[in-house]
């Protein structure tokens, strides 16, 4: 059993919580995530012996190296030679019977290993990786165990990468060591947040040093690693740029009245079916006060209502709508707002399929729904030019870039955006980039139709 001279003091009160409490160890890095796992795992075991069965997930094999090597000390120290370790399986096996498996979970054909199988204990290490829960929420599946044992989910994450926004939606940003229900899966939860400074056996000053070393191009992220704070991390890639005080705008509930001709209104939309859907019905500012009566510098383009056709509790999932479903949402928002459904959107919907049906953008075109190509290919010039408009909000004599509070999926998402680590200059494409993506067409928009109206439509 482990001992409590062993534990952080923050780690025996976590062994306290009930077994019937699921965890989400959601804090910074440093603070004995791990160490506090691999406790929890040794008691469970000992108390409930063959019918203990763990897991440890990771999204890949090679990630599991760390938390492996790190097992692999705490449960020799404990047992020696009475455990043994199958390096092929990557199974710890005790001598009471219980087991320790780690594997991995990357992608839907994954998840077939583990069906029909079953673990009372199942920790996800490292959860900010997955873009998005589902296979995560899909292996409560596999908690299964005899009667009188306790079965258990255990989320360990830090904030950034991929993840960032559903765990700090869903478990990050609850109180802390206050039982919750995660409304999408039903379980009760605690979360626990520690960082470097609640573990003991670590030098901590050095520590510190060598994770704000590891981040020298992203100080947001090397605060947020440090503090746990999941606020503090609006996003890595927006995060100098992202400021509600400035960019955030109350609902208009009109369009500006008497005004209506000088203003240009338009759609950006980002095509999905199985990824989300979302458009946005924007305005491009001559140089006036909007319908909520903020002086909008000419130029500005303020994103005033938007249709996110998302899976509620999965912003990266779509909600499988054809093109005619989704093309009479968007005829209902634009009726709503009295203007022409003309915009611009994805160059990819304008690829002919080989079907009699034609493009995507054909199909919204005989469903009274017409967009013109967005010029995908200019993606950093787009991301550029998105970050500098999003500085500029709030400069009285600059265009900026404004996004209303109806727009809750641009919100929720775009600002924990995170950096592809592979070129800084552009952003993930694991993350929930669609509004994202749905606002840059809006920014680095062309040539568009003119309608009959006599709006302007120029781009």
């Amino acid at each position: 059993m482990p001992r409590p001279d062993n534990l952080a003091p923050w780690q025996i009160q976590a062994m306290a919580v009930p077994e019937s409490f699921d965890l989400a160890l959601a804090g910074g890095r440093g603070g004995g995530k791990t160490h506090l796992l691999a406790a929890l795992f040794l008691r469970h075991c000992e108390q409930y012996k063959n019918d203990a069965r763990c897991l440890v997930i990771r999204k890949s094999f090679p990630g599991l190296l760390d938390i492996e090597s790190e097992l692999r000390n705490y449960f020799f120290q404990v047992y020696g030679k009475g455990a043994s370790f199958d390096g092929q399986k990557h199974r710890f096996t005790f001598p009471n019977g219980a087991t320790v498996q780690l594997d991995q979970l990357e992608r839907e054909s994954d998840f077939e290993k583990y069906q029909g199988k079953s673990f009372s204990y199942i920790a996800v290490d490292e959860a900010g990786q997955y873009p998005s829960p589902a296979l995560i929420d899909r292996l409560r599946s596999s908690l299964r165990a005899p009667i009188g044992v306790p079965i258990r989910m255990i989320i360990l994450a830090n904030p950034g990468g991929p993840g960032h926004h559903w765990i700090a939606k869903r478990h990050a940003m609850q109180a802390n060591w206050k039982p919750y229900e995660d409304t999408v899966t039903g379980a009760t939860f605690v979360t626990i947040a520690s960082t470097y400074r609640d573990n003991p056996f670590i030098d901590r000053d050095r520590y510190a040093k060598n994770l704000e070393a590891s981040c020298s191009t992203d100080p947001e992220l090397a605060k947020a690693w440090l503090n746990g704070d999941w606020t503090i991390l609006r996003g890595a890639f927006f995060s100098h740029v992202i400021d509600e005080s400035r960019v955030m705008t109350e609902a208009w509930q009109v369009l500006p009245s008497g005004r209506y001709g000088r203003w240009k209104f338009f759609l950006a939309h980002d095509f999905g079916s199985s990824a989300p859907s979302i458009t946005y019905l924007c305005a491009e500012s001559p140089g006036m006060r909007g319908a909520d009566e903020r002086f909008y510098p000419r130029d500005s383009v303020i994103l005033i209502d938007e249709l996110a056709l998302a899976h509620a509790d999965d912003p990266s999932k779509g909600l499988g709508l054809t093109v005619p479903a989704q093309a009479e949402r968007i005829l209902a928002m634009c009726t709503r707002w009295k203007v022409p459904a003309n915009g611009v959107a994805d160059d990819a919907i304008f690829s002919k399929t080989g079907s009699e049906s034609g493009s995507i953008a054909d199909e919204f075109k005989r469903c009274g729904v017409t967009f013109s190509g967005a010029t995908k290919g200019r993606r950093l010039h787009g991301w550029q030019k998105m970050a500098r408009m999003l500085a500029d909000a709030g400069k009285p004599d600059v265009p900026g870039l404004y996004v209303s509070r109806l727009c809750r999926y641009w919100w929720e998402t775009v600002p924990g955006l995170a950096r592809d680590p592979r070129n800084p200059e552009d952003i993930a494409t694991t993350g929930p980039d669609h509004g994202a993506d749905a606002c840059r067409y809006a920014l680095t928009r062309q040539v568009f139709m003119v309608g009959n109206t006599g709006i302007g439509y120029a781009y």
